[in-house]
């Protein structure tokens, strides 16, 4: 990916993370591997990556072998926070923490997934 569409996706993220209240919030290939990413410095970003891609995947497969269309995003909730998954395609996904999942929070998730969609339609 260009160094400029990764500059451009880092700063989209640190947006959302701003404006949303988001703890973190990264772009990652569905192989595991880190894109971009606005997270804090003492979370392990390659543990991260794996482990989050682990997880859509696994739903996905999970769909699928219910003969269902694979999940849109996959939500994981707990005392202290909620981690959201959404697709951007075939090659990647945002995943992003927040304090709770609020019908705001998420429908600003939906709005940076169709930011990040063109900026990586483009790279």
């Amino acid at each position: 990916m260009a160094t400029s569409a990764v500059a451009e996706i880092k700063q989209v993220l640190a947006d959302f993370n701003q404006v949303n209240g988001a703890l973190l919030s990264a772009v990652i290939s569905r192989a595991g591997v880190p894109m971009a990413w606005n997270m804090p410095s003492d979370v392990h970003l390659e543990n991260f990556s794996t482990l989050t891609a682990t997880l859509l995947g696994a739903s996905e497969v999970l769909y699928t072998g219910l003969k269902r269309r694979s999940p849109e995003r996959v939500v994981v909730e707990s005392p202290e926070g909620t981690l959201i998954t959404v697709g951007l395609g075939p090659k990647a996904f945002l995943v992003a923490l927040a304090p709770e999942a609020t019908g705001a929070f998420l429908e600003a998730t939906d709005s940076v997934v169709a930011s990040l969609k063109e900026i990586l339609k483009t790279a």
